[in-house]
């Protein structure tokens, strides 16, 4: 009898996405003002909760850069050993050169895998979570607005006192002589 496939490709999956979070190094090629091309030594690889891709500028310590996988709209293999990353928008997001095909094609397919399934999701938990921080950040500038507004208030309120009481009884005199000449 043949071979009896159940649930077997999900193991493969998962394997392919541990090999990524192991990382790989590419050639990161980047345009400085669109004008002047440049590559730099990478490594790059996938978060541990496989969410975002992660890399740094080797050889030596550096500070890493991160992408999110629900923002990648669709991964282009280019040539023999190019890999381009685009946006949802058609906008570049990375471009990778990697050392082998074999490398490329596996970068290729496990993040194939890791965008176009659940994508949806990932958007929307991520709308839900900026719309929360939004709703939370325009209450703490209603808040801010209204403190301020309250306080302008008080203290034209303040000034108005202060200058009735240096006015006084002197002012009514004013008020008076002017309701006469009427």
């Amino acid at each position: 009898m043949g071979n009896v496939c159940c649930g077997g490709g999900n193991s493969e999956v998962l394997a392919r996405q541990e090999l990524l979070k192991e990382g790989n190094d590419f050639k990161k090629k980047s345009a400085f003002l669109g004008v002047l091309s440049r590559s730099e030594n990478v490594y790059l690889q996938l978060n541990p909760s496989g969410t975002r891709l992660m890399w740094r500028q080797t050889p030596g310590p550096s500070s890493s850069e991160e992408l999110p996988i629900y923002r990648v709209g669709k991964i282009c293999p280019m040539g023999r050993l190019d890999l381009v990353l685009l946006g949802q928008n058609g906008q570049k997001l990375l471009e990778l050169t990697a050392g082998t095909m074999d490398v490329r094609d596996l970068w290729v397919q496990t993040l194939e895998e890791l965008c176009l399934p659940g994508q949806e999701n990932q958007s929307e938990e991520d709308a839900k979570s900026l719309k929360e921080k939004l709703e939370k950040q325009q209450d703490k500038q209603k808040e801010q607005y209204w403190k301020d507004r309250t306080e302008e208030l008080e203290k034209r309120r303040r000034d108005a006192e202060e200058r009735k009481k240096k006015i006084g009884v002197i002012g009514m005199k004013y008020t008076a002589q002017a309701m006469v000449n009427r």
